[in-house]
């Protein structure tokens, strides 16, 4: 269960009182105007995020930015604040492989409260995409209103490595700065990535939510169409021209 989510239908922040807890109904229609995409890293869901964004004036929460850049000051659960003190080399290359699945998972579930605050504290009137690989689909689903405000996607490997070549370099040697065993990391995390990407998609199943698997076949446009197609009624109606 994501960590966000205790007790029988009520949603629990780690520094809120239990009695100053929302109920998850009252939660799911404040957060009716959030659309979310989750799914394997370098599935490239910020790229369409920011797309979408721009074609229909949406605002965009990136759960990676904020992860990295607000949630480590705001009193991280104890997986966050441990995965903070680790070095690179103990981050992504000294753990065994379901190690570093289930740490990510954890501190993705603990950080996803923080989400959750960020997202009620903004105001209504401007449709939301949120977009990131800790939009694990256990986590979101019991924000949902309607099955259709969320999408999972998962890349092929050889669409991941093409992403992450992109964004680090060839060889992602712009990865984990500071690292001494880059190799044995590249490796453990192209197999952490695998097995989160068979969890999200059987919990997607489990779930009755949507996961798309991408590979090289589908280029940007027609990933964003299918995107596009299935916010479909929930995107505003007004394109921003």
């Amino acid at each position: 269960m994501c960590a966000a989510l205790r007790g029988r239908g009520r949603l629990f922040f780690t520094h809120v009182p239990p009695h100053h807890a929302r109920p998850m109904h009252d939660v799911r229609a404040r957060l009716s105007h959030v659309l979310w995409i989750g799914g394997g890293p370098q599935a490239g869901k910020t790229t369409l995020s920011r797309l979408l964004a721009g074609k229909y004036d949406l605002a965009i929460y990136n759960l990676d930015w904020h992860g990295a850049r607000d949630h480590g000051t705001r009193a991280p659960g104890p997986a966050a604040a441990a995965f903070a003190a680790l070095t690179m080399d103990q981050r992504w290359a000294e753990p065994g492989v379901p190690q570093l699945v289930e740490r990510s998972i954890a501190v993705w579930s603990e950080l996803f409260a923080l989400v959750i605050e960020d997202l009620l504290a903004r105001p209504r009137h401007r449709t939301i995409v949120a977009e990131g690989p800790g939009a694990l689909p256990w986590c979101v689903a019991p924000m949902l209103s309607s099955a259709r405000q969320a999408i999972f996607l998962v890349p092929t490997p050889e669409r991941r490595e093409i992403v992450a070549a992109r964004r680090w370099g060839g060889g992602q040697r712009e990865r984990f700065a500071g690292i001494v065993e880059r190799e044995r990391a590249l490796s453990n995390v192209r197999a952490r990535d695998a097995l989160l990407d068979a969890r999200i998609r059987s919990s997607c199943v489990e779930l009755s939510l949507r996961c798309e698997r991408l590979d090289r076949s589908l280029d940007l446009d027609a990933t964003l169409e299918l995107v596009e197609g299935h916010f479909g009624p929930l995107l505003p109606q007004t394109l921003n021209v």
